[in-house]
């Protein structure tokens, strides 16, 4: 796309080989950096690349217990993360999932973004980030530059916005694992698939799980097109353990007159 003819042509190649998903690694963010892409372009990332002492796959990007915020750019054409022959550890980079964007840990602002034609999933995010934090966009690195919009009432990770298609799952997966924090689902302008169970169990500070529709838009949770014999759904539960009167889990659903929250299937 870029580079086949002319001063931008790196390696003589004058158009004759086509650019492929997976032709280099693509972008990591590890513990306590921070990431800012806006008005970025991202092709062709993913896939397996060297590491030392081997091979290992990664996502097109990656945040692991990290600041991220991505705006106004192109994810696109990029490979899937994950691939069996490849180690899983990545010598202490941490494991990763299928998804064009990958985050753990971490509260991203993913916000007016284009992510199409990618392997796996648009966007693959474990539980626990979308929790009760409030989280407005920051706008650039440098400060409260570009931002793009107010959202001041959005909890836990910022994804509105963007406009996805043609990717393997065209939403944000949403990894299945017993909740630490009280979780909160707001971000209606994107399907949220869980392929897992989510746990909500006992509560020691605070905890729970709720799903809301905004006043003028429904959010939608879809189920299923997980690996074969996994528990698919949401749970709440708990044990008396040392205290009779220990709180369990919960779960709010909390719809709005013509916006229902919709629960359906993948």
């Amino acid at each position: 796309r870029y580079g086949a003819g002319g001063t931008f042509d790196t390696s003589n190649r004058r158009g004759t080989v086509a650019p492929q998903e997976g032709n280099w690694g693509g972008i990591y963010i590890g513990q306590g950096s921070a990431g800012s892409l806006d008005y970025a372009h991202v092709y062709y990332g993913g896939g397996t690349t060297r590491i030392d002492g081997g091979f290992a796959s990664f996502n097109a990007i990656e945040a692991h217990q990290a600041q991220l915020r991505i705006a106004n750019s192109r994810i696109q054409d990029n490979a899937d993360g994950v691939e069996d022959q490849a180690p899983t550890n990545r010598v202490g980079r941490g494991t990763n999932f299928s998804g064009a964007i990958f985050v753990r840990g971490s509260q991203p602002i993913i916000v007016n973004n284009r992510i199409s034609d990618n392997e796996g999933a648009a966007i693959n995010i474990d539980v626990n980030p979308l929790n009760s934090s409030l989280v407005d966009d920051t706008g650039r690195s440098t400060g409260l530059l570009a931002k793009s919009g107010s959202y001041v009432d959005n909890q836990g990770a910022l994804v509105s916005g963007n406009r996805i298609g043609n990717n393997d799952v065209n939403g944000m997966v949403v990894r299945g694992q017993p909740l630490t924090t009280e979780s909160v689902w707001d971000d209606t302008s994107i399907v949220h698939v869980v392929q897992d169970e989510i746990t909500s169990s006992n509560v020691y500070t605070f905890g729970g799980l709720r799903l809301e529709s905004k006043p003028t838009e429904s959010l939608v949770v879809k189920f299923g097109g997980g690996a074969t014999g996994n528990v698919q759904g949401l749970t709440a539960t708990g044990q008396n353990l040392d205290i009779a009167s220990r709180i369990g889990g919960s779960i709010q659903i909390v719809g709005q007159p013509n916006f229902p929250v919709v629960l359906t299937s993948f």
